[in-house]
């Protein structure tokens, strides 16, 4: 629940001045020119773009989506859960000669998941457990060949 459900990633080249088209979700065909930050959806099965330039060799670059590893901040409500878990287990099984140390673990691992089920869930729904790779595209457009 960290990332927008758009992702804007920047775009140069050598020469400045070069357009943008995108392909990607529903992402607006023109991207603008260089430099520029395009705004793509992170929930788009495919994503690319190219960058073109009068008198040069336009370059054509492919997105790929990947886990965001903000995702990690959505396990904070499964650890405080998983936590509150284990303590009562704790507390249940507690004697002065033996503590149930599978029952413990397996009230961690439950409370864990209940209290990050929902975070993820939105994440993948809204998009913002991914994000594309690469996250910055700098390119240097070579002179095109007569």
């Amino acid at each position: 629940m960290v990332n927008a459900p758009y992702e804007e990633i920047p775009v140069a080249s050598d020469p400045p001045g070069a357009v943008v088209s995108v392909a990607c979700g529903d992402a607006p065909v023109y991207g603008g020119t260089t430099p520029t930050v395009i705004a793509v959806s992170r929930l788009a099965d495919a994503c690319s773009i190219t960058v073109a330039k009068e008198g040069f060799a336009e370059e054509h670059i492919d997105f790929e989506r990947q886990e965001s590893k903000a995702t990690r901040i959505a396990q904070v409500p499964g650890v405080i859960t998983g936590a509150l878990f284990s303590v009562v287990a704790l507390a249940i099984t507690w004697d002065d000669d033996n503590v149930d140390g599978d029952f413990v673990a397996g009230a961690w691992d439950t409370g864990n998941a209940a209290g990050s089920a929902a975070s993820h869930a939105i994440d993948r729904k809204t998009g913002a457990a991914y994000k594309w790779v690469p996250g910055r595209v700098e390119v240097k457009l070579q002179p095109a060949e007569n």
